[in-house]
């Protein structure tokens, strides 16, 4: 999910606070891995859905593309984001699962999105 934020802030919070929650709830488990303390409990295994002739899939997710300049570990290069969550191109400004991007320029058919 992006959040788009425009001059006049976050359009929709409602959904904004849905996805804090969720990720909230994501983070917390993982520190509880982190830990050492395994979870879910037997209890919250029995109340999951039953997931039946699974396989792993990739699927698409929503990132930018682009020059970045000053990346702390790739330096100067063309490279993808990591999953894009907060877009405030009027803000120059973006948020992604690894850190906040300055945008500059946007590209042709980005621009033809935004404006």
């Amino acid at each position: 999910m992006v959040i788009y934020v425009g001059r006049d802030g976050v359009l929709q919070t409602t959904r904004l606070s849905e996805q804090l929650e969720r990720m909230k709830s994501l983070c917390a488990d993982l520190e509880w891995l982190r830990a050492g303390v395994i979870r879910p409990t037997p209890e919250e295994i029995e109340r999951a859905p039953l997931i039946d002739d699974y396989a792993f899939v990739q699927r698409g997710v929503a990132a930018l593309q682009g020059r970045i300049i000053d990346h702390p570990i790739l330096g100067t290069t063309s490279a993808i984001t990591s999953d894009l969550h907060v877009f405030a191109p009027d803000l120059g400004w973006a948020r992604t699962l690894s850190r906040y991007y300055r945008l500059g320029s946007p590209s042709h058919s980005m621009a033809r999105w935004i404006f």
